[in-house]
Protein backbone atom coordinates (compact mmCIF):
# COMPACT_ATOMS: atom_id res chain seq x y z
CA UNK A 1 0.00 0.00 0.00
CA UNK A 2 1.39 3.37 -0.92
CA UNK A 3 2.00 5.95 1.81
CA UNK A 4 -0.57 8.30 0.25
CA UNK A 5 -3.28 5.63 0.28
CA UNK A 6 -2.44 4.75 3.88
CA UNK A 7 -2.68 8.39 4.99
CA UNK A 8 -5.99 8.91 3.15
CA UNK A 9 -7.57 5.75 4.54
CA UNK A 10 -6.31 6.45 8.05
CA UNK A 11 -7.64 10.02 7.92
CA UNK A 12 -10.99 8.79 6.63
CA UNK A 13 -11.33 6.30 9.45
CA UNK A 14 -10.13 8.78 12.04
CA UNK A 15 -12.18 11.82 11.04
CA UNK A 16 -14.64 10.71 8.37
CA UNK A 17 -16.74 8.07 10.08
CA UNK A 18 -17.01 9.77 13.52
CA UNK A 19 -17.73 13.10 11.84
CA UNK A 20 -20.43 11.53 9.65
CA UNK A 21 -22.03 9.89 12.69
CA UNK A 22 -21.94 13.19 14.62
CA UNK A 23 -23.62 15.09 11.77
CA UNK A 24 -26.23 12.34 11.45
CA UNK A 25 -27.02 12.55 15.17
CA UNK A 26 -27.23 16.35 15.08
CA UNK A 27 -29.65 16.29 12.17
CA UNK A 28 -31.91 13.84 13.93
CA UNK A 29 -31.83 15.70 17.26
CA UNK A 30 -33.13 18.94 15.76
CA UNK A 31 -36.92 19.46 15.79
CA UNK A 32 -38.69 18.92 12.48
CA UNK A 33 -39.53 22.39 11.05
CA UNK A 34 -42.43 20.97 9.00
CA UNK A 35 -44.20 19.73 12.09
CA UNK A 36 -45.31 23.05 13.60
CA UNK A 37 -46.39 23.77 17.19
CA UNK A 38 -49.06 21.10 17.55
CA UNK A 39 -47.34 19.52 20.53
CA UNK A 40 -48.96 19.82 23.95
CA UNK A 41 -47.00 21.84 26.52
CA UNK A 42 -44.63 19.82 28.70
CA UNK A 43 -45.94 18.60 32.01
CA UNK A 44 -44.76 20.52 35.09
CA UNK A 45 -41.90 19.00 37.01
CA UNK A 46 -42.65 17.44 40.34
CA UNK A 47 -40.90 18.73 43.44
CA UNK A 48 -38.02 16.50 44.50
CA UNK A 49 -38.61 14.21 47.45
CA UNK A 50 -37.17 15.41 50.77
CA UNK A 51 -33.87 13.94 51.90
CA UNK A 52 -34.01 11.09 54.40
CA UNK A 53 -32.96 11.87 57.96
CA UNK A 54 -29.52 10.30 57.57
CA UNK A 55 -28.67 12.71 54.72
CA UNK A 56 -29.99 15.93 56.22
CA UNK A 57 -27.34 18.27 57.60
CA UNK A 58 -27.27 18.51 61.37
CA UNK A 59 -27.00 21.79 63.19
CA UNK A 60 -24.49 22.22 65.97
CA UNK A 61 -25.99 22.25 69.45
CA UNK A 62 -23.49 24.70 70.92
CA UNK A 63 -21.81 27.47 68.97
CA UNK A 64 -18.18 26.95 68.16
CA UNK A 65 -15.77 28.62 70.54
CA UNK A 66 -13.48 30.72 68.49
CA UNK A 67 -10.29 31.87 70.15
CA UNK A 68 -10.01 35.60 70.51
CA UNK A 69 -7.25 37.10 68.39
CA UNK A 70 -4.12 38.03 70.27
CA UNK A 71 -3.50 41.70 70.75
CA UNK A 72 0.10 42.73 71.20
CA UNK A 73 0.73 45.18 74.03
CA UNK A 74 2.44 48.35 73.01
CA UNK A 75 5.53 49.11 75.01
Amino acid sequence: MSPLAFVLLSGTLTFGVPLALAVYELLHLAPDPRRGDDEPPPEPRLAPAPLPGCLQPRTLRAPLRIARPRVLDRV
